[in-house]
């Protein structure tokens, strides 16, 4: 017989930022129980999912989506069910944290202990270990990432990448002041040039490789990237000659974002001049929407891609966009929002539909993905690492 929802119940709780978030539980008419919390971004893409204030969210789960009661516990329908009672394409009614709680919560009651004994395939870690722009810090460039890619196990990653972490802290403090913005990344006043040479040789250093997520929309104006602290700006050439002269310097594997979120040929240029020997990955651009990746994969954009359910909405739809990436041998990454909470619904996600990477931070809150990665290896039944094909 199939289960079924019996009860929803949404709560008020804290996120990263000490913002509200809304947390929703289900319980099954078997008596299965599961949550989904909803996390947010600062820097979003302008075709996200709307997002609407915490107290709005919960009291619309809290009555509204009382209708799915009864509905069978399948991720497909529910998923339907919660666009069929909004009845917009981005969630603008029930808002989207509201609908990927729900959402998240159906996956979570779905796949309790399955995925750890019949998956044992595990993701790199990509972590933010040096940071800026919208989440705080002395660079434009948002993130200086690193990822243990010699490693034959998951927990040999997260040693290299927290190793590298705490070399940077203890480097860094020696002359500058220090502090930790909204992802956990370590901040300073310091030049780009001398930010990414300094992380550049902790990396090598713990056999990692490097990466930076630009966030270029957010450099943006209409006409130029304007970069204020470096006191450079430039046009849609100049700034693919910029990126493309940071990858070959410093052999990057990895480049988020390096171009706006409208700007597909821009991304298809980069792509052509790096995409053998780099990650040239796409998030604003295509926001997990499957209709974004498809115009992305017609121009040939990216050779990865960035999944966050919240963006979409739905696990289901976060489900098709990884699918349609892989069969197009397109790179997914699943990746943590600035404001995090310990949920850890994307690592059962990561190793579940055989993500080759994770993008989780390294410290504070995010640790709950990694703890229950390191958990899920430990479990797991002879657990080898992912492969980036």
């Amino acid at each position: 017989m199939d289960d079924a929802i019996g009860k929803i119940r949404a709560q008020k709780i804290l996120d990263s930022r000490g913002n509200w978030t809304v947390e929703i539980r289900i319980e099954t008419k078997s008596g299965i129980s599961a949550k989904g919390i909803a996390p947010s971004g600062a820097s979003t893409g302008i075709h996200e999912a709307k997002v609407i204030d915490a107290d709005n969210s919960v009291r619309i789960a809290n009555k509204f989506l009382q209708k799915i009661i009864g509905a069978k516990l399948d991720q497909s329908e529910i998923d339907d069910k919660l666009f069929g009672l909004d009845k917009t394409k981005g969630f603008l009614r029930i808002g989207g944290n509201t609908a990927i709680a729900l959402s998240f919560a159906v996956y979570n009651a779905l796949h309790k202990k399955a995925v750890e004994k019949s998956k044992n395939i595990f993701p790199y870690p990509l972590g933010n270990v040096f940071g800026g722009g919208k989440h705080g810090g002395g660079t434009d460039i948002q993130e200086f990432l690193i990822c243990p890619l010699k490693s034959k196990t998951f927990p040999d990653c997260i040693e290299r990448m927290t190793d590298a972490y705490h070399e940077l802290k203890k480097e860094l403090e020696k002359k500058y002041e220090t502090g930790i913005n909204d992802e956990g990344a370590i901040t300073a006043n310091i030049p780009f040039e001398k930010a990414i040479n300094i992380v550049s040789e902790i990396s090598e250093r713990n056999d990692c490789r490097l990466g930076l997520d630009v966030a270029s929309s957010n450099l943006w104006n209409g006409k130029k990237y304007i970069y204020p602290k470096m006191k450079k700006s430039f046009d849609a050439g100049g700034q693919i000659d910029f990126i493309s002269d940071i990858i070959k310097t410093y052999k990057l594997f990895y480049v988020e974002d390096a171009l706006n979120e409208e700007d597909f040929s821009g991304f298809s240029e980069l792509a052509k001049k790096h995409g053998k020997k780099c990650l040239i990955c796409g998030d604003d651009l295509t926001t997990t929407n499957p209709e974004r990746l498809k115009t992305a994969i017609k121009y040939k954009s990216v050779n990865s891609v960035i999944v966050k359910p919240n963006q979409i909405g739905t696990v289901s739809l976060a489900r098709e966009f990884t699918t349609i990436a892989k069969k197009n041998k397109i790179v997914p990454v699943i990746s943590h929002r600035s404001a995090e909470t310990t949920d850890s619904t994307i690592s059962l996600m990561a190793v579940d539909w055989q993500i080759p990477v994770i993008k989780a931070g390294v410290v504070d809150v995010r640790i709950a993905k990694l703890d229950r990665l390191l958990e899920m290896w430990s479990n797991c039944n002879r657990p080898v690492m992912s492969r980036l094909t």
